[in-house]
């Protein structure tokens, strides 16, 4: 196997490192050739039943095509791939690398499908870092082209074949009633259409005419055709045809022959250039440019044929607002740019136009783009800082409480679970309960299970559920002396205590119920003895061992009368050391669990009357998210900033029709709201919910059928949620009209 050296030093001092020099052929400058058969090889182990796959190529540019070539023609030279006659194929393509060149891929996808996964466990990153405790140096090493390095099995090679192929005129058109008897539930009736499109398809495949190969530097025409049907074009060049293409999707407007004339340049208007022509004369600058033309001061400036001065080629634009605005909303809002990013509109305006601070520009336009701030998500490290959260100084001092709902109905008529959680030993109590119950019986309940055996606590974390926000429940711990803190809306990261352990406790219910088929209800008292003498990493030891100061006895452990005698001093001294002990492991938790949070995060902060956008998400009124989301906003706003109540949460202004929200929240529900004077805010009334989701309506009823499922007849609507993009679901018929009647 091949090595590659990586050093943080210079390449050339390579070779003054002894180990390379020593053993050069381990560190060659290229892979040469295939690696030598060993005893390890790569095999694709298929699906039983399963047969080759051949996948259609995808299309390239010339310039992908040249490159692709050169990169084979390499691969064949080395003898690491042959021609193939495979009844497999593959298709290929080309990603752009960090350093500016591509990387030849195979699309291997189609293949994956059918090949029997191999579940290697991945190592814990927890325990890899671990293991670096003590050292002092660090190195790493890579293969170079270790793609390569792994000799295939020869009965798989034909597996991983990849082809290339032309394309017939009109394609999708001629093939449109075949393509009809391929669909779902449609019967297969062979009919004279089919006939002549199956004819006339047999003449194309053996007939097709010739395509010229395209010349990058000359000018290309595009003939663009549409019916009911499909849609298809020509793309020509001196009046001989270069490719075909078509398509039967009628929701295609535009069609771009992006695969020759991606990299050209892109015709002008004389009516713009008379303007950018009449502006330059304006521009002082250029002026001064134009008298300095020819001497070195003004190189890389020329003027052309029509009077326009270029800088390097592109067109000079000066320092005029009104027209570098225009230039930026075609290139940003257009409906044939469609909102690129700041790095993608920088390069393709830069094809044409130049000006002084050009790339500046344009990202702050973009990022005052109203509509992407909006609609984009963020491809950014979350904001906020991880915040611990103080270690408390005693036992059930400081608590965590929250609900596990939605359990099946007990004999004793109970169907959730109350979770509480004390933070320092991390012991835990589960109460079965009912959802309905009054906040009466619940207070009762609390008494008597967490106060009458711990006392009252000083303060209790939960998330903002209305039972922990009604005017009783707060009045309740105001006049015990409980502080009660509740978490920002929709951050439930708060209580993570609660959460991490309702997540133990739903596994142990789940096991015990399998091995011991019994009701939950029946089995939560074994499930909280069992969670309470399991150890627990971040206070290492056992949470009864943390509550009483000794290991607790199980049918797998027995003490002996005797075995241990203290006095009440001693007992006193070596419970207080034991109180420490766990306060220090939980600081020693709690900073490696920043340390790791916080590299996945970033610092962001805000100023008192800035404004901000509010993170959402699109739901139905039939209890899912649909995937017309997708193509609704992610943000609404802005809303100003009226408070920064702690280190990562904000109280902001909400309009009315919000008022059903709690109005502090995370920082990492936050988006900054960059203000530009063209913007006019209109502030939509969505009536969002307590877990920041809102309820999208449904427009029409497209389309019914009849599903058969074990033996019965279920009636299904097909539901349109949005006319502009026509995204729908396929609903209930019954609950569809008990819900929007007004569909029906």
């Amino acid at each position: 196997m091949i090595l590659s050296f990586i050093s943080v030093e210079n390449e050339k001092l390579l070779n003054s490192i002894d180990v390379v020099r020593e053993f050069p052929e381990v560190f060659p400058d290229d892979v040469p050739g295939l690696p030598p058969k060993r005893e390890l090889e790569f095999s694709i182990d298929l699906i039983p039943g399963a047969g080759p796959v051949s996948i259609s190529p995808y299309r390239m540019a010339p310039a992908e095509l040249s490159e692709l070539k050169k990169q084979v023609e390499e691969l064949l030279e080395k003898q690491m791939i042959r021609p193939s006659v495979s009844p497999w194929g593959a298709p290929v393509l080309l990603v752009k690398k960090k350093d500016g060149g591509v990387r030849l891929c195979v699309d291997y996808r189609q293949l994956n499908k059918l090949t029997i996964k191999n579940k290697y466990p991945l190592p814990r990153i927890d325990d890899l870092m671990d293991q670096l405790r003590g050292a002092t140096i660090f190195s790493k090493i890579d293969l170079r082209s270790g793609y390569h390095q792994i000799r295939v099995k020869e009965e798989d090679i034909p597996k991983t074949a990849f082809r290339t192929r032309r394309f017939i005129e009109g394609f999708s058109k001629i093939v449109m009633p075949l393509t009809q008897l391929t669909r779902k539930d449609h019967p297969f009736i062979w009919t004279e259409e089919c006939e002549r499109s199956f004819q006339e398809l047999k003449e194309k495949l053996t007939s097709s005419p010739v395509l010229i190969l395209p010349d990058p530097n000359k000018s290309f025409e595009v003939y663009c055709d549409a019916s009911h049907q499909g849609l298809g074009c020509v793309l020509m060049q001196d009046r001989q045809v270069v490719a075909y293409a078509s398509r039967q999707d009628m929701n295609l407007n535009v069609v771009i022959a992006s695969d020759f004339i991606s990299c050209g340049m892109t015709t002008i208007t004389s009516d713009f250039l008379e303007m950018v022509k009449q502006k330059q004369v304006q521009d002082m600058r250029l002026n001064k440019v134009r008298e300095l033309l020819g001497s070195e001061k003004a190189e890389g400036f020329e003027q052309d044929m029509d009077g326009i001065l270029r800088y390097k080629g592109r067109i000079c634009i000066p320092q005029d607002e009104e027209l570098k605005k225009l230039i930026l909303e075609e290139g940003h809002k257009s409906k044939l740019s469609v909102h690129p990013g700041m790095t993608k509109m920088y390069q393709d305006l830069k094809k044409m136009f130049w000006w002084n601070g050009m790339k500046r520009e344009i990202a702050e336009y973009v990022a005052s783009c109203i509509v992407c701030q909006k609609a984009k998500v963020e491809h950014q490290k979350p904001g906020g800082l991880l915040q611990m959260m103080e270690v408390p100084e005693w036992k059930w001092d400081s608590i965590t409480m929250d609900f596990v709902v939605g359990l099946p109905r007990s004999a004793k008529n109970c169907d959730s679970i109350w979770v509480i959680v004390d933070r320092l030993t991390k012991c835990a109590h589960f109460l079965p309960m009912n959802i309905k119950w009054s906040l009466e019986k619940l207070t009762q309940l609390y008494i008597k299970e967490i106060v009458r055996l711990h006392g009252v606590p000083s303060s209790i974390i939960s998330d903002r559920d209305p039972r922990f926000t009604s005017r009783f429940w707060q009045s309740l711990h105001q006049a015990l002396g409980t502080k009660l803190r509740l978490s920002s809306a929709y951050h439930p990261q708060t209580d993570g205590q609660s959460e991490r352990t309702i997540q133990s406790l739903e596994d142990l219910l789940r096991a015990c119920i399998l091995d011991h088929l019994g009701n939950w209800e029946e089995m939560l008292p074994l499930v909280e003895f069992t969670y309470n003498n399991s150890f627990h990493a971040s206070i290492g030891m056992a949470p009864f061992e943390a509550l009483y100061g000794r290991k607790c006895r199980t049918p797998l452990c027995w003490f002996k009368e005797g075995e241990s005698v203290m006095v009440g001093p001693e007992i006193i001294l070596q419970t207080t050391e034991k109180v420490k002990q766990i306060q220090e492991r939980m600081r020693a938790a709690q900073s490696r669990q920043k340390s790791y949070a916080d590299k996945r995060r970033k610092p962001l902060e805000f100023s008192e009357g800035e404004h901000v956008f509010l993170k959402v998400t699109p739901t139905t009124g039939v209890g899912r998210a649909i995937k017309a989301k997708k193509l609704n906003p992610k943000f609404i706003g802005p809303y100003q900033i009226l408070k920064r109540i702690g280190p990562v949460a904000y109280q902001i202004a909400l309009p009315p029709f919000l008022s059903n929200l709690h109005d502090v929240f995370h920082v990492s529900q936050l988006r900054k709201y960059i203000h530009d004077p063209s913007h006019v805010l209109e502030s939509e009334a969505v009536q969002v919910k307590e877990n920041l989701t809102f309820e999208k309506q449904p427009v029409s009823v497209a389309d019914k059928k009849v599903k058969q499922l074990r033996g019965k007849s279920i009636n299904l609507v097909k539901v349109i949620w949005d006319e502009i993009t026509n995204e729908a679901t396929w609903e209930l018929e019954e609950r569809m009209k008990d819900q929007y009647p007004y569909l029906f």
